[in-house]
């Protein structure tokens, strides 16, 4: 399985714009082939940052995730939606 981990540092009057972005993207994403878990968190250190934790069976429903409209919407507007560019990690988890 692989894991992403996505920081998103989001500016405070795009916050509500970037949650209507995202919410729909996250609803649609729980239902795609070889989605294990796909869950945003709120920071409660540094406001408007965010961590999107996902986790997939393999490179391929990443592939597939990586085509959806909903997720283009999201990767166009996130330099609108940013106060400093997104940390995105990926990983294998171990057996």
């Amino acid at each position: 399985m692989k894991i992403i981990n996505a920081s998103f540092f989001i500016k405070e009057d795009k916050r509500e714009e970037f949650l209507s972005v995202v919410n729909p993207l996250i609803q649609a994403t729980r239902e795609e082939e070889g989605c294990v878990q796909y869950n945003l968190y709120e920071s409660v250190e540094e406001a408007n940052a965010f961590m999107m934790v996902e986790i997939w069976e393999d490179q391929n429903a990443i592939d597939g995730h990586n085509k959806s409209p909903l997720l283009l919407e999201l990767f166009n507007k996130i330099p609108e939606f940013s106060s400093k560019k997104p940390i995105v990690r990926v990983s294998e988890m171990g057996e």
